[in-house]
């Protein structure tokens, strides 16, 4: 799809600086782009690109770039510079399409299976007793889908995903290759040093829109559900435990862990490799930094960061302080010295130091 810079701007909410009669025809970075071609310009430290750049409009927010028309470069100036660049990826490459391949011959459907219509079955793919699938949707190779699973309109699981006993996922998902939905939750009761499975008699339900990377795992739930809210995007190698209840429209990136039975609210966003401590209760809004320690509920809205993870406010008063101990410590031994009090002494005759400290607060 070709367009101008003019149609462009338009669709997008944004505003020309520059020439708008350009004609462009798709994305690229700005170090590769051409003069047909719409890059972003996101991140400031890439700003020295834009002296280089031959691309025919970037994308960008606001008073980011002085004088952009009088230099010769035509701009965008869009006030969620990312969102205009995606609708824009959108506008000009669209999202991958799933080819229409019908039901193959080489895979196994059980004769109980309801399949909608226009539904893409590949080779190797396996679906079970009782499994319905809405329309449109698309199952790619080596698809397990066990006994019970429903499956809504225009889903896509890519290969090798697993879907156990009557788990339920939405409609227009998006499941990548290698991930599982429904495996059991991780529940031992001890006894005299054996650990004893904990039956999990439960499933997963998974809302409409969501999407999850490759390989996560997201565990059934003891009893009940455990459950994924609708517009939750999770990355790769995350781990959502047992009975937990992920929230409405919530990022959880690669590598996150929560363990059982935690609640999340809305628009909870987790950031890669953080930790969650099991039958919590996560607010709405709260942002969670990378490799954080979640042990205890945070208050609403707000930014934690660190093991145990607390105000990141907080967090970095604490680590400037941790910059200063090295000063810290030589000004303590100054202090030592001017008292004529050797370090060692307080550790090495303690009685005295009891006896010395009695009659100093007398």
């Amino acid at each position: 799809m070709a367009m101008t810079v003019a149609e462009l701007a338009k669709a997008v909410g944004g505003v020309v600086v520059g020439d708008g009669t350009k004609v462009v025809e798709s994305c690229n970075t700005l170090m590769e782009a051409t003069a047909e071609q719409v890059s972003l310009l996101h991140n400031a430290k890439y700003a020295r690109e834009l002296d280089t750049t031959r691309a025919g409009c970037v994308i960008v927010a606001p008073g980011t770039v002085k004088g952009g028309g009088e230099a010769g470069l035509t701009l965008i100036e869009a006030k969620n510079a990312y969102y205009a660049w995606q609708q824009t990826m959108v506008m000009l490459h669209g999202q991958r399409r799933h080819e229409s391949v019908g039901i193959s011959q080489q895979a196994a459907i059980h004769p109980t299976a309801k399949l909608g219509k226009n539904v893409s079955v590949h080779p190797f793919a396996v679906i079970g007793e009782n499994v319905e699938i809405g329309d449109a949707t698309t199952v790619y190779s080596h698809v397990t889908l066990q006994r019970g699973v429903k499956i809504g309109k225009e889903t896509v699981l890519y290969p090798s995903v697993t879907v156990y006993e009557e788990c339920v996922i939405g409609d227009r998902c998006l499941i990548n290759a290698g991930t599982v939905i429904g495996s059991d939750g991780f529940s031992y009761a001890q006894e005299g040093g054996v650990h004893h499975k904990m039956p999990q008699r439960g499933n997963v339900r998974i809302e409409d829109d969501v999407e999850i990377g490759c390989n996560a795992v997201v565990e059934r739930a003891a009893l009940g559900s455990t459950v994924v809210g609708r517009g939750t995007k999770i990355g790769n190698l995350v781990v959502v435990g047992h009975n937990c209840r992920i929230g409405q429209g919530n990022l959880l990136i690669s590598q996150v862990g929560i363990a059982g039975s935690t609640n999340t609210g809305k628009y909870v966003v987790m950031a890669g490799q953080a930790g969650v401590n099991g039958h919590l209760d996560i607010p709405d809004f709260v942002k969670v930094g990378a490799q954080a320690g979640v042990m205890t509920n945070p208050e609403p809205n707000a930014e934690i960061v660190g093991t145990p993870a607390m105000a990141a406010t907080e967090v970095k008063r604490i680590f400037l302080n941790t910059l200063r101990l090295p000063e810290l410590a030589k000004r303590v031994k100054e202090l030592e010295k001017k008292l004529g009090e050797k370090p060692e002494a307080r550790s090495q005759k303690p009685e005295e130091n009891s006896k010395l400290e009695t009659r100093n607060s007398r």
